[in-house]
């Protein structure tokens, strides 16, 4: 028979035994499928850049990585699934600023940015001003989109959507210029676009990388880049702070985020992942001739940056009135 003092000396042995069992079987993560949910249909700069995200993890991770897209609802379907998803780091969520905003827009979100625990934000691409080349009064320059915003009824704007990017930084650009403006939204930035070629609507925001292929005398005008940059795909625009607008920075973000109680340590392994997948080479060479601009955030900077976010365009959101529900 074990004698009552054997079995005390071993119990730290066993603990110990234990414990190393357990952070084994934690820095073992992932052992199967981990799944990234874009809030768009497949095509978008979110689905891009997580699926090559997600090819990167898999070959690190040895397990597979895929990009499931749940559209609809300027992605708050998405974030619902997520939210609710168990917080083990098996479902990520690729959160752009128009699902930062839909927090502010809905008062019926079932979920909160408090339900994410940010992992990685990567950056994005700019935010260019379009305008028609066919709608009347013609409007070539800053100058004379100022004056077609104070005049008459205003100006024509049109957006991807209520809350989207496009639409409240068309808004903050009306409040900035003191000037009027009737809102069009569209089902996507691709339909919006086509409705100001065809002189529907004539003031667009969209990103550079959309906005650089369709210029033309009859199709559209990009008077500014509203990063403090210029766009390498756009050399030849000048930015918001060269036309006098100092405090113009905009650009369509991306960012990786899983379900709130993650564990710090698998939080910590996908940030690492996720970093190492948009400085690889092949990223940059494929992503910088768009205009990609790199602003990689992870831990506490990440979540004081997604917040402060959503109070800048909260101000523009209540100031205007500008409700989903």
């Amino acid at each position: 028979m074990i004698s009552r003092r054997k079995i005390l000396e071993a119990v730290p042995a066993l603990a110990a035994t234990a414990f190393a069992g357990g952070a084994v079987a934690q820095s073992a993560y992932p052992t199967r499928l981990v799944k990234i949910v874009v809030g768009n249909a497949a095509g978008g700069t979110d689905d891009a850049i997580s699926r090559f995200v997600a090819d990167r993890l898999a070959k690190e991770f040895g397990q597979p990585v895929i990009v499931e897209n749940r559209g609809g609802g300027s992605t708050t379907i998405a974030g619902t699934y997520v939210a609710s998803a168990p917080a083990d780091g098996y479902t990520l969520m690729c959160l752009i600023n128009t699902g930062i905003n839909q927090t502010v827009l809905r008062d019926k979100l079932p979920y909160k940015l408090s339900s994410f625990t940010p992992v990685a934000g990567v950056g994005g691409f700019p935010v260019a001003l379009a305008v028609s080349a066919t709608a009347k009064p013609k409007i070539t320059n800053m100058q004379e989109l100022v004056a077609a915003a104070r005049s008459g009824d205003g100006i024509t704007f049109g957006s991807g959507g209520v809350g989207t990017m496009g639409h409240l930084t068309c808004t903050r650009l009306l409040n900035a210029i003191k000037g009027k403006g009737v809102h069009v939204s569209y089902r996507n930035n691709p339909e919006g676009l086509q409705a100001l070629i065809g002189g529907h609507t004539q003031m667009f925001f969209a990103s550079a990388s959309e906005v650089s292929g369709l210029r033309g005398e009859d199709k559209l005008r990009v008077l500014a880049v509203a990063t403090p940059q210029r766009a390498v795909n756009l050399p030849d625009v000048p930015t918001m702070k060269e036309l006098g607008f100092p405090d113009f920075d905009v650009a369509l973000w991306h960012g990786f985020v899983a379900p709130a109680g993650t564990p710090p340590d698998i939080v910590a392994k996908l940030a690492d992942g996720i970093t190492r997948a948009v400085r690889d080479p092949e990223f940059l060479n494929r992503y910088a001739p768009l205009a990609y601009q790199e602003n990689i955030k992870t831990g506490e900077a990440l979540s004081a940056f997604i917040n402060a976010e959503a109070a800048r365009w909260k101000e523009v959101i209540v100031a205007n009135n500008i409700r989903l529900e």
